[in-house]
């Protein structure tokens, strides 16, 4: 039994940014994409799940963009289940052009909670070790994300209809785009994340402010330390470690 997925896209004018070059927002969207057409099939969705009082949340992300796709390009996506460790489960994925040629990779750790209460259920519980492949795209044991000692730069954003998904919270997507969005100009205009690693604190409603902090490398450094808080009572809602090039 094949235990991977595999889904592709064709990246469209409104995919890319001023150069013709995939935004990082728009990968990570394709990744959702596959994993919920993936659980729709081994029957745990968010739906499934929904009907017995229960929903997915994500926990932690790692991604790797050795290279990104331009305009044109058809992007080919693979997930698999990854592994189970106690309340947690692992998705990984590996995403490729149409040669072959590898362009991003990520693993992710999620739990199932009750909608009630918000409490982790056992994984054992919900998913099958039979629908699992004991292979990860990027090994991680996710340990804690450090957070940022100085801000040196800072900016607020509001939480918009635009930006909830099927459990009306912010989509984890979103947390990304904002990070990225506080970047000081010239990291924007001249640069990409090759890498991001986030951990996911709290949820965040529609109509929530919130404000995003950054540390820039020290001298002969490469990553960045993003913070996220919720504006209103500065409760800690995602912790960030990008690179960039």
């Amino acid at each position: 039994m094949d235990r991977t997925y595999v889904k592709r896209f064709p990246m469209y004018t409104f995919d890319v940014d001023v150069e013709g070059k995939a935004r990082l927002p728009v990968l990570l969207d394709l990744l959702q994409d596959v994993a919920r057409e993936h659980a729709a099939l081994l029957k745990v969705s968010i739906f499934d799940l929904q009907a017995k009082g229960l929903t997915w949340v994500i926990s932690r992300y790692h991604i790797r963009v050795p290279r990104y796709p331009v305009m044109g390009d058809t992007v080919e996506v693979r997930t698999w289940p990854s592994g189970k460790r106690g309340v947690f489960a692992l998705r990984d994925f590996e995403a490729r052009d149409g040669e072959g040629r590898l362009l991003l990779e990520a693993t992710s750790s999620w739990l199932v909670v009750t909608l009630d209460s918000k409490q982790p259920v056992r994984m054992d519980t919900v998913f099958l070790d039979e629908n699992i492949l004991d292979r990860r795209a990027v090994a991680d044991d996710f340990e804690r994300l450090p957070s940022p000692v100085r801000t040196d730069r800072e900016a607020s954003f509001t939480a918009l209809s635009r930006d909830l998904d099927f459990n009306r919270h912010v989509n984890n997507v979103v947390y990304v785009h904002w990070a990225i969005e506080g970047m000081p100009e010239d990291f924007l205009l001249t640069k990409r994340p090759a890498e991001v690693e986030i951990v996911y604190k709290d949820e965040v409603l529609y109509g929530d402010e919130v404000v995003t902090s950054v540390q820039l490398p020290d001298a002969g450094g490469t990553a960045c330390l993003h913070q996220i808080v919720r504006k209103v009572d500065g409760a800690e809602l995602a912790r960030l470690r990008t690179s960039w090039r």
